[in-house]
């Protein structure tokens, strides 16, 4: 008796473009954090700070720089997220190998990526399975669970 021929799996790894659109959306809710971040800090420096009479302290300065860090941290935690971001929510995007380790890997290799000309994000469309360098570095790949 002859086995059955089987086809071999295929995953719906995301496609490039979607991707895209998906980084671009995280990339605005980014954006309209640190402007808040932004607009908070200034006013806190403002508000403690009369810049006709006196330079500010250290101390002064400080709320400046734990505002800074603070937003530092929770872009780094949100890039971290991989497929729970709004961007990959949004087009339906799963993250596959997610997990503790993944979090900690993508939230601290994000920065890096998109600060060195952004090589990290444009990956995608060097790697043939389509995984940036955050995913690549985690462990994880990124599915579409809505192919169309």
């Amino acid at each position: 008796m002859a086995r059955p021929v089987t086809e071999p799996l295929r995953i719906p790894i995301v496609r490039r473009e979607v991707r895209a659109v998906a980084a671009a959306i995280d990339l605005v809710v980014i954006g309209l954090f640190s402007l808040l971040c932004a607009v908070f800090a200034t006013l806190a420096m403002l508000l403690m700070v009369d810049p006709l009479e006196r330079d500010p302290t250290a101390g002064e300065w400080g709320v400046g720089y734990a505002i800074a860090l603070l937003w530092f941290l929770l872009s780094s935690l949100y890039a971290g997220l991989g497929a729970r971001t709004v961007g990959a929510r949004a087009l339906g995007l799963r993250e596959l190998r997610g997990g503790t380790r993944t979090f900690i890997v993508r939230g601290l290799i994000w920065w890096p990526s998109v600060l060195l000309l952004g090589i990290g994000m444009w990956w995608p469309w060097i790697d043939r399975h389509g995984r940036s360098l955050p995913d690549m570095l985690s462990g994880s790949l990124l599915i579409e669970t809505s192919v169309r």
